[in-house]
């Protein structure tokens, strides 16, 4: 008797095992590749050999996704957010959690280099952070391009308001997150209407939310297709679609900061130093008034 009742105990727990199973198995799957072009490799860790990636593979928790020239990768994700990851980037899936009974998400997706675009559903709740060399962007219901390399972030946001806070200057990193309409700004924020632009430099405030023209838009969602190539001697952030990087720096100094932290952040955002430099701005030069003596008068305009 107590044979039988260990045996059906026993056949219990199998049967438990094997209706869970497919739950536990699946527990890291976030989402799946719903598009790949050409080259598209993914590991499950840093030491886990490469593996092609192909449309409906799933996508896990851990998972490092690398495109390469000419290569390009969509990822659905379970609350129908999706990110797009342009070729020559590379792309952590940190962390993603997601209750579909409350349809709320967190998820951490590490953008260690390149060019991605978000598109986050406004009906999720929770969080959606972007992370890059410079930057920790938490958005939702935004959709925005995010450009990174070494030392520097450029962000374009294309809908809604995406706002920009430091966390910490000496570690370069912020947080962003999405803004009501109306709802004040808060201090050291810096906002981003739809149809702006910001850089962000090392050890620096993101700069200025700058207007970007239709035109310089689309070169920007370009960079989705073509992505970004780092050259040495090249400082990349600065042949960018809309970058000025005089005008960042003028920016930044006029929000306070200081000049030499100012040419030591444009000095580490670029492999050579030798390829951009910046000056203070020359002081203002009081005006002079030219004067030209007339007949009958004393200079200027000739007396009546």
């Amino acid at each position: 008797m107590v044979q039988r009742k260990h045996i059906r105990f026993t056949l219990l727990v199998i049967m438990s095992l094997v209706i869970f199973l497919p739950l536990w198995a699946s527990a890291e799957e976030v989402g799946n590749f719903t598009e790949i072009l050409h080259r598209v490799d993914y590991q499950k860790g840093e030491t886990s050999p490469p593996t092609p990636a192909e449309v409906k593979a799933p996508v896990e928790v851990k998972n490092i996704v690398n495109t390469f020239e000419l290569s390009r990768a969509q990822i659905l994700f379970r609350d129908k957010s999706t990110i797009i990851i342009a070729p020559q980037s590379r792309v952590t899936i940190e962390d993603y959690m997601f209750d579909p009974s409350r349809f709320e998400r967190n998820a951490t997706i590490d953008l260690i280099r390149g060019v991605i675009k978000v598109v986050t559903t406004p009906e999720s709740k929770g969080t959606f952070n972007i992370k890059t060399t410079t930057a920790v962007m938490g958005v939702r219901g935004t959709e925005f391009i995010a450009v990174t390399g070494s030392n520097f972030t450029v962000v374009y946001a294309l809908k809604n308001v995406v706002c920009i806070k430091a966390v910490n200057l000496k570690t370069g990193k912020y947080i962003v997150r999405p803004v009501a309409p109306g709802e004040p700004e808060e201090e050291e924020e810096v906002c981003l209407p739809p149809g702006t632009m910001s850089v962000i430099l090392p050890n620096q405030m993101p700069s200025t939310p700058q207007p970007v023209s239709a035109a310089i838009m689309a070169l920007a969602q370009g960079l989705v297709q073509s992505g970004i190539t780092q050259i040495p001697g090249v400082c990349v952030v600065g042949t960018l679609p809309g970058v000025d990087l005089v005008s960042v720096a003028d920016d930044l100094m006029s929000r306070g900061a200081n000049l030499a932290n100012v040419k030591a952040s444009l000095t580490d955002v670029c492999f050579d130093a030798t390829t951009y430099s910046y000056s203070a701005p020359a002081p203002p030069v009081s005006p002079t008034v030219a004067t030209t003596n007339f007949p009958g008068g004393k200079g200027g305009v000739d007396s009546p």
